[in-house]
């Protein structure tokens, strides 16, 4: 029989505009085809400002999905060979809830991915103690370090109580190591597909491109990019981070286009001549550097955490200065847009330049893909 595994998360589940919870998504998807029995109990989606109604009952309906009125106010449907239930996390009977699917389901492994309440590792943890592995893919969930948003000295003994954890970087794991005294696994996610990954028509995709343009991922150079190169098209996919503010900051400059987010990347990749990847905070791994590499797109990215790990060594990382975390939220200091401005005219005037960073990042992605094959995460669990 084949093993069974519960994913417990604080995100929705589809669709899946962040790193973390699309590579979860992805990975049950993969073990799914490879006969697991995957189950995920996620967060139920909230109006999301402007994806609001992409996450609705009615949205997953459109798309031939089979929607099912859940417990707890929530909704169930079977995505991708994958069972999943949406509740709603804040509500009394989440709890309970959760905990009936765990009986119910009995799983040889639960999942617990960035458990920003508090409550998932918990719960699984009581229910079944020796079979609770978790996930880290942002530092801002965990209770402990400086990227923490909070310190949570329960929270931070339950990890230590887990079966394993899996981190998605060096960076993550040196983290994890040195501020929570815990080890963990190097793990790849199947985020990226098998394949054939297009390479954009050079005659059509003009634009220079920032995916989830924001304060956190680092908007103020992508906007200053725009402002100095004013003849170049500059196209933003706006997903989780943006608001209106971000929204008519972009709409100000001539040159910009606004794209529709896509869960499929490669979608929004299409019209992309390079990748901005200038986040201000420090991310744990890159995705989408290497979603942009694969095609061939240069990527130019900032210095911090596990950013300069997803350019795989290729050129143009580039240096930041963080965002500072104040009682009203995250601020921006002053970025030296300097060589941000000369990597990027690099790659507007120089073919040469440019067909080299290609096609290294194209050779360096299209080497590291082999490393996020599902059977190394079905061997880890089988190793447990």
């Amino acid at each position: 029989m084949s093993a069974r595994i519960l994913l417990l998360q604080d995100a929705v589940y589809f669709p899946s505009y962040g790193g973390g919870n699309k590579a979860n998504r992805l990975l049950l998807t993969a073990l799914a085809a490879r006969g697991f029995e995957c189950h995920a109990v996620s967060r139920m989606p909230r109006e999301r400002r402007i994806l609001a109604g992409r996450f609705s009952a009615e949205a997953l309906t459109a798309q031939g999905i089979a929607v099912e009125a859940g417990a707890a106010g929530g909704i169930s449907y079977r995505y991708q060979g994958v069972r999943v239930e949406a509740l709603d996390l804040d509500d009394p009977d989440a709890a309970a809830r959760i905990g009936a699917v765990i009986r119910d389901m009995r799983p040889d492994w639960i999942l617990v991915s960035d458990d920003r309440p508090a409550i998932l590792l918990d719960i699984a943890l009581a229910c079944a103690p020796d079979r609770v592995v978790a996930l880290v893919h942002t530092h801002f969930h965990l209770p402990f370090g400086p990227e923490a948003e909070a310190r949570n000295v329960e929270q931070h003994a339950r990890l230590r109580r887990v079966r394993g954890i899996v981190a998605v970087s060096e960076h993550s794991r040196a983290y994890l190591r040195d501020y929570g005294g815990l080890d963990s696994v190097l793990l790849r996610f199947p985020v990226f597909g098998d394949g054939p990954f297009e390479t954009p028509d050079r005659h059509v995709a003009s634009a220079v491109t920032m995916i989830n343009p924001c304060l956190l991922k680092g908007l103020p150079i992508f906007l200053d990019l725009a402002r100095l190169f004013p003849e170049t098209p500059f196209a933003a996919v706006p997903t989780w981070g943006a608001d209106e503010t971000v929204l008519r900051d972009l709409s100000l400059l001539p040159n910009m286009t606004v794209l529709d987010p896509a869960d499929d990347v490669g979608i929004v990749l299409r019209g992309a001549r390079i990748l901005v990847a200038p986040s201000l905070v420090p991310e744990t791994f890159g995705y989408v550097a290497i979603d942009a590499m694969l095609r061939g797109i240069p990527v130019l990215a900032g210095n911090l955490g596990g950013q300069p790990e997803a350019k795989l060594g290729i050129d143009f990382t580039l240096p930041v200065e963080p965002a500072r975390r104040t009682e009203a939220g995250h601020v921006a200091p002053p970025q030296d847009i300097a060589p941000w401005q000369t990597a990027l005219g690099t790659l507007l005037s120089d073919g040469e330049a440019y067909r080299r960073c290609s096609f290294a990042s194209r050779m360096a992605a299209l080497r590291f893909l082999p490393e996020t094959d599902a059977g190394h995460f079905a061997r880890y669990l089988d190793s447990l």
